[in-house]
């Protein structure tokens, strides 16, 4: 394993107590570490170094440390699970605060993968997973195109959990657009329709399919609504799904942007429409 001592947790989390019996939580450490490589379609993270290796060791850190929390914060004991507390001296965290906790520790975590998948550009490990080549298929092919299309954050882990989404919303622009998406040339305009037109729908799609408390911290800030000071609480689904809608809206004015360009660069005769209609005074239904 890429972390083997409490201490080790404690000086990358500064929330795990150096004193700790590691034996309690290596389990655990080792779980989420299976879990990235398999995130990240490696086979291992031994191999790691330097940048790429300390934001490995965080991001497993801060995950296994608020699992760790979540299953002791109760006396787990042979007569069953008690809460014991010292009245004097401590006192049970409300629930609000016990999520925000959590929030925080994911937070860490979605920022170490973020400096991990940067850390890995030119890791040949990397670039031969299938989330990798996967990516290179698609037209939105990096995080920072990502935010410059839509205004999420920059998040590379964001990116790539967004692939299956782009790569299905890539195919349904395809099909919508017609012959010639693949050959759209030195056309910057057409170029930039296309991809609002696949980057909006793949948001969409996620929002539609995966569960807000799974989803990366970059997208999750999206659907999220200040519930008042002590907490932070999912929208109501009116307002996801008035958002969700917007977005398959936005979509399609992208697409028909993408065929009026393509009919303009084909030298198609575009319809003119009158806005106004002329001000004739014999026109008029009533005159004074």
């Amino acid at each position: 394993m890429i972390i083997s001592t409490s201490e080790e947790l404690r000086n990358l989390t500064g929330s795990f107590y150096a004193n700790n019996d590691f034996t309690k939580i290596s389990g655990i450490v080792a779980a989420v570490e299976q879990e990235t490589c398999a995130t990240l379609g490696m086979d291992s993270l031994d191999g790691l170094d330097g940048p790429a290796l300390q934001a490995a060791r965080q991001a497993v850190a801060y995950m296994a440390t608020m699992r760790f929390n979540r299953l002791n914060d109760i006396s787990h004991e042979n007569a069953g699970r008690k809460v014991k507390i010292d009245r004097d001296n401590e006192a049970r965290p409300f629930e609000w605060q016990l999520a925000r906790d959590d929030r925080a520790h994911l937070e860490e975590y979605y920022r170490a993968l973020d400096r991990l998948i940067d850390a890995l550009a030119d890791n040949e490990a990397f670039r031969q997973s299938k989330w990798y080549k996967r990516s290179q298929a698609l037209i939105v092919k990096d995080a920072d195109s990502l935010n410059y299309l839509t205004g999420l954050d920059p998040s590379p882990w964001l990116y790539l959990r967004l692939v299956p989404f782009l790569a299905e919303s890539q195919r349904f622009v395809e099909r919508a657009y017609g012959d010639g998406f693949g050959d759209m040339g030195d056309n910057d305009n057409l170029q930039h329709a296309a991809q609002m037109a696949v980057a909006l729908g793949a948001i969409a799609l996620m929002g539609r399919r995966t569960s807000l408390q799974a989803l990366p911290y970059g997208l999750m800030k999206v659907f999220e609504s200040d519930g008042g000071g002590n907490r932070q609480e999912a929208a109501p689904l009116d307002r996801l799904d008035h958002y969700l809608k917007y977005l398959s809206k936005e979509q399609h004015y992208w697409l028909n942007e993408m065929k009026q360009l393509r009919d303009e660069a084909a030298g198609a005769e575009q319809p003119t429409h009158l806005q106004m209609p002329d001000n004739d005074p014999h026109n008029k239904f009533m005159r004074l």
